[in-house]
């Protein structure tokens, strides 16, 4: 600052005279100002203040690299190659050919012939399947690997591999031809309507830029003839160490790690001319108000009410995070707005809310997008116009400013208090997405102090400001996806109506007291006992409800609950399919007898609790994660939700409007219709299973659940089960001054044998079912009736018996034939119904290959059934489900689900203690008896799912 005010005030003779008196007149110059400090990646230091655990760094050939030490999961590891580039950097004729290189670096290298690398990844406990190793973007791709072990091999390992993704790619013609069907079959597993909306909401947004035209999957006329030596020269032109970033966070000495990461990258250099950026075209501020619409028999009646406005980049400082903090309260508070008129009585709007977005060098993006029952599209545009125009007219009030904050402080205060067990992946990804931009990592208490001090001082007219400034820019670009057709110009005057109506100031709320703060006299403890080798506290309570605990250090500040009420869907009647998913789907927002959603939305801002339950096959269930602090409040919520739940007509009103939207979303995409209609056929239609269609569901109403649920309010049994980081009395009087204190409670409840009676398909044709989506998009399934979850060895090998399967499939159909983007493999062996369970195959196809496909299945199985697999194959099936065994012993997630049954079900906690010595003990032989038992060709029900269009024009 002193030096450029110098420079500013001294003319150029006198500079020139200076120069010339040699030292004397030299030493009257002041010496140059030093450069700006830096973070290890050359971004100059603000008032903001970085994470100082993280260890940043540049090779000198240019490559960065991020390290830091973090022990959740302990002694794992998340590590990153990202490559600054993308499809947005390809020309016409390459599109699509940056994902094709994602997907060769799978297929052989300089050092790992193909098809070894993913060998190399399974052998030592690293999973390996479609979209969870790498992936492509518009500005870059990522290759991602999570180490089980921080061991030397793992690390080396992991860094080798990078090292070989990053410039010893090989790209063998005959690798390049058999990777294409792989890709146009990922290119058909995501070609649904919800892609095509996209890109068209893209196209009329930004149709002068690159965005609309460079989605990552590419285009068939690319995609099915570049030759290898066109991918090859594009590889070279981008995989360059100055556009690498590795980033390593896990548990291993980030001196250690930075040693290595140097010793493997010092010697990457790139190969040819450096590939230039694309351009990104531009976007026009002054153009007027434009209508759009993109029609689909699938898609919801959704609005997309947006303006553009410059794209900026500044600095990452305090007062511009102070103004990012601010812009975000105004949102936040915008959508409180939206999502109370969504929750009224009769509203037409069924959600949505306001956002903002940018598309890098081109603008930036406000918007709001709302979702509509069919066909009201004037309600959605009104109530986006006119609630933004009372918005800017009226702005804010304190009472909602106040809200706000409190809501915003409570989460930023409990990830603060959970800083200290972030997971791996967390942190890599926030590290992974300041790498290319001047903008810190900084801690979560920094930020909940950065935001604290801003609470203090802010005001409705700054947030005012803020919001008002998101909403400056071009015209408004108004889009709808419809059903079916509407002109624009009746799109453009039903806007200009709306434009037309005076705006009135928003109604204030009125403030009010929890209504179920109190359920009796606290309850007392009948008894208390230890599970010492799983660290399990049990307690009953004189009512019988019971109680599991397990204090663990794994999410530090964090605790998660389950409360099982009842038994589910076996509570409800055969004869009213539907039920269970329509008391799931409107509990949130069927509120409480005695608060709306709403209310309850006011009453708990700031505090860290989960409304709403579900239903499950032998529970209804509220579950979540909640603080210490609020543990006792969430106990309360959840017996409120449990005991008095609300079905109020805003909720049965949110249900008719979205029944046949479910109905045409299942029916679009043959995954849907895989995931709700298949099951019910499988279990020789018991519509328990799957959902019913919307000619059903729209039957279901909430008197038919009240009917139901009352029996089970009354009296049936509580289970509750409380895990992470929490004191153990401290939940004892949670659950004592809520469940603890309800009438008593039974202890079992006997269940009719008929209830649990459900029987696999008994007929063998094969089924062949129907759907609305792309004609070329075709779902081949193979499944195999097995049986319950009863003998858990079973389990365990079927499971195995299923990784088995999916690794030769994955090799087979994929690798081989490449017939399909990858197989699914599954195995559902079910605790509530006896002797029920299946394995099953599917993978997405093109048509005219779910013989070939069916005929792969039906090779393997034969395989697995005439001889034991491979040593090496076991391995690499066994390995991964070892790793993730090891790493469930410090997962609270999976702790809550193993031990939510312990007093009721307590011959299944031995589960935990015996699975990983199970996955030792399996022997390639009983992989084949398995095989043997289950997977014989009799036994198999063949599943096809086609396109509509493609099953009528066969029958022709």
């Amino acid at each position: 600052m002193i030096v450029r005010s110098f420079y500013s005030r001294v003319s150029c003779a006198a500079i020139a005279i200076a120069i010339a008196s040699g030292t004397a007149a030299a030493a009257a110059i002041p010496a140059p100002a030093p450069a700006p400090a830096t973070n290890g990646w050359g971004v100059p230091l603000t008032d903001v203040t970085p994470d100082p655990s993280i260890r940043y760094g540049v090779l000198p050939n240019g490559m960065k690299y991020a390290i830091k030490q973090n022990a959740t999961p302990k002694g794992t590891a998340s590590v990153r190659l990202q490559i600054a580039f993308g499809s947005i950097a390809e020309s016409e004729k390459e599109r699509g050919l940056a994902h094709f290189i994602e997907h060769m670096a799978f297929n052989g290298s300089t050092h790992v012939p193909e098809g070894d690398m993913v060998k190399i990844l399974e052998r030592q406990g690293l999973a390996f399947g479609p979209d969870t190793n790498a992936v492509t973007d518009f500005d870059t791709t990522t290759y991602m690997l999570d180490l089980p072990s921080t061991d030397d091999q793992h690390l080396d390992t992991a860094l080798f591999l990078f090292r070989e993704v990053g410039s010893e790619l090989k790209f063998d013609p005959g690798a390049v031809d058999r990777e294409r069907g792989v890709i146009l079959g990922e290119e058909r597993s995501r070609d649904n309507f919800q892609l095509h909306q996209v890109v068209d909401t893209l196209g009329f947004q930004f149709p002068e830029t690159p965005y609309p035209n460079r989605l990552p999957i590419g285009v068939d006329a690319v995609l099915k003839t570049a030759s290898a030596d066109t991918i090859k020269n594009l590889y070279q032109r981008y995989y360059r160490p100055e556009n690498a970033t590795l980033v390593f966070v896990g548990d291993a000495d980030p001196t250690v790690v930075e040693a290595k990461i140097r010793k493997v990258f010092a010697d990457w250099k790139g190969v040819g001319p450096a590939g230039a950026a694309l351009p990104r075209g531009r976007v026009d501020f002054a153009r007027p108000a434009s209508f759009d619409t993109f029609v689909d028999p699938a898609v919801a009646t959704t609005l997309d009410y947006s303006i553009t406005r410059p794209w900026k980049d500044p600095a990452d400082t305090l007062a511009d995070r102070h103004q990012r903090i601010v812009k975000m309260l105004a949102a936040a508070m915008f959508n409180r707005r939206i999502e109370k008129i969504t929750n009224t009585p009769g509203s037409a709007v069924l959600g949505g809310g306001m956002g903002t977005g940018e598309e890098q060098d081109a603008a930036r993006v406000t918007s709001i997008e709302l979702v509509a029952k069919d066909g009201a599209w004037k309600d959605a545009l009104t109530t986006a116009d006119q609630e933004l125009r009372r918005a800017l007219q009226y702005g804010f009030t304190e009472a909602e400013l106040k809200t706000q904050i409190a809501d915003t402080a409570g989460a930023l205060h409990a990830a603060a208090q959970q800083e200290d067990t972030r997971t791996n992946q967390s942190l890599v990804n926030s590290i992974l997405a300041v790498a290319r931009k001047d903008k810190f990592v900084t801690t979560p208490q920094f930020t909940a102090t950065e935001f604290d001090a801003l609470a203090k001082t802010v005001t409705p007219a700054e947030v005012n400001a803020a919001f008002r400034e998101m909403w400056t820019g071009s015209a408004p670009l108004v889009h709808l996806s419809l059903k079916e057709n509407v002109p624009t110009q009746q799109i453009a005057a039903a806007f200009d109506a709306s434009r037309a109506v005076a705006v009135a100031a928003p109604k204030a709320g009125t403030a009010q007291a929890f209504a179920y703060d109190t359920f009796g006299k606290p309850g007392t403890v009948a008894s208390d006992t230890r599970i010492a080798d799983l660290g399990v506290r049990t307690v009953r309570f004189a009512n019988n409800v019971r109680l599991n605990i397990k204090k663990t250090d794994f999410e530090v500040g964090r605790v998660r609950f389950m409360v099982r009420m009842g038994d589910g869907l076996l509570d409800l009647p055969k004869d009213e399919p539907g039920l269970g998913a329509m008391m799931t789907l409107t509990s949130a927002a069927g509120g409480l007898k005695k608060h709306s959603a709403e209310d309850l939305k006011e009453l708990f801002a700031g505090k860290v609790v989960t409304l709403g339950t579900a239903v499950s096959d032998d529970a209804f269930v509220s579950a979540g994660a909640t603080t210490a602090q609020d543990l006792p409040l969430q106990m309360k919520i959840s017996a409120a939700y449990l005991l008095d739940p609300g079905f109020r007509p805003e909720a049965a009103g949110k249900w008719a409007n979205a029944v046949p939207i479910i109905e045409k979303q299942f029916d679009a995409q043959p995954e849907a219709v895989a995931g709700v209609r298949l099951p019910i056929l499988l279990a020789n239609g018991d519509s328990r299973f799957g959902i019913p269609d919307a000619g059903v569901l729209a039957k279901r109403n909430f008197d038919e659940a009240k009917a139901a649920l009352a029996p089970v309010i009354a009296s049936a049994p509580i289970e509750v089960t409380i895990v992470g980081d929490v004191d153990e009395n401290a939940a004892i009087a949670a659950v004592a001054s809520s469940f603890g204190a309800l009438p008593t409670r039974k202890l079992t409840e006997a269940i009719p044998a008929s209830a649990r009676k459900v029987e696999f398909r008994t007929a063998r044709t094969p089924i062949v079912l129907t759907h609305e989506g792309p004609q070329n998009k075709a779902i081949v399934e193979a499944v195999w009736p097995t049986t319950d979850d009863s003998d858990y060895r079973q389990v365990v090998g079927i499971d195995l018996l299923g990784d088995v399967l999916n690794l030769m499939l994955t090799e087979s159909v994929r690798e081989k034939l490449g017939d399909s983007y990858g197989v699914s493999v599954a195995s559902s062996q079910s605790d509530t119904f006896r002797g029920y369970g299946y394995l099953s195959v599917a993978a997405v196809v093109a048509p005219d290959k779910i013989d070939e496909v069916q005929k792969a299945i039906a090779e393997s199985a034969a395989e697995l059934r005439d001889r034991p697999v491979s040593a090496d194959l076991m391995a690499r099936a066994r390995n991964p489900d070892l790793d993730k065994a090891d790493q469930a012993m410090r997962d609270n997630g999976f702790w809550l689900a193993s031990l939510s049954r312990a007093q009721s079900e307590p011959d299944r906690l031995d589960r935990i203690r015996q699975v990983k010595s199970l996955l030792q003990s399996i022997t390639p032989e009983d992989i084949q008896k398995l095989a043997r038992k289950y997977l014989q060709p009799e036994r198999m029900q063949q599943v096809r799912i086609v396109s509509s269009k493609a099953a009528q024009t066969a029958a022709r």
